[in-house]
């Protein structure tokens, strides 16, 4: 049996007691943060509401000060932190459920209606599956299906796009076929060869003799 991808959170236990306690005493925290995206790290003050586990993460999720608004936190990016003696109150109108109700997976951004053309041979298996509340499925006269999603943000769904190959067209919105479309071109690029043939032998009857392939590889 294969083994899933996981991350060892033993040496981030005592940061996880830490939330754990901030979260169920309704204390505020203070958190030196590095994001996936940014080289510099940041120090927040963030309400910790929640910690959440999914898909072998640990999330915190929380009113970030600095933002000003409910963000997601990965526990394993948080570098320092400190429980302050300030409490807060949750807010009445947060539900974790509507919080997460269009990311694709844990994604928070922008909201985008993304149609995808799955092929007739790949049709069956991806039907079977309920990939997000929102899906709606159109059985084509081929035997493929489109699948249309109300989902937020586009990374996540692109990395699930690209998952299946050729398997799997975007439809809508441009700007999810240009994420891919990039995404393939650079995946091409690293793979490309530069090759030419070169003359070397005009006599020679046997052709494979005459020329040398010469390839030059591009990674």
């Amino acid at each position: 049996m294969g083994i899933k991808p996981y991350k060892e959170y033993g040496k981030f236990r005592d940061i996880l007691n830490q939330l754990n306690w901030a979260a169920v005493e309704r204390r505020r925290v203070e958190m030196l943060y590095h994001s996936l995206h940014r080289k510099e790290k940041t120090l927040r003050k963030v309400d910790p509401y929640k910690v959440w586990f999914y898909d072998g993460t640990i999330y915190l999720i929380g009113l970030c000060h600095l933002r000003q608004e409910v963000r997601m936190f990965v526990l394993d990016r948080i570098k320092m932190l400190k429980v302050t003696d300030e409490h807060f109150t949750a807010s009445k109108d947060f539900s974790l459920d509507d919080f997460m109700r269009h990311s694709f997976k844990v994604m928070h951004d922008e909201l985008y209606t993304v149609k995808v053309r799955i092929s007739p041979a790949w049709a069956r298996w991806v039907g079977e599956k309920i990939w997000h509340e929102s899906q709606k499925i159109t059985r084509l006269p081929d035997g493929g299906l489109e699948i249309t999603f109300r989902v937020a943000g586009l990374d996540e769904i692109k990395r699930w796009v690209l998952s299946f190959g050729p398997e799997a067209v975007v439809l809508e919105p441009e700007r999810l076929k240009e994420m891919v479309r990039k995404d393939l071109s650079r995946n091409l690029a690293h793979y490309a060869k530069a090759c030419s043939y070169q003359f070397i032998e005009k006599d020679d009857s046997d052709l494979s003799r005459r020329f040398k392939l010469t390839c030059k590889e591009d990674l």
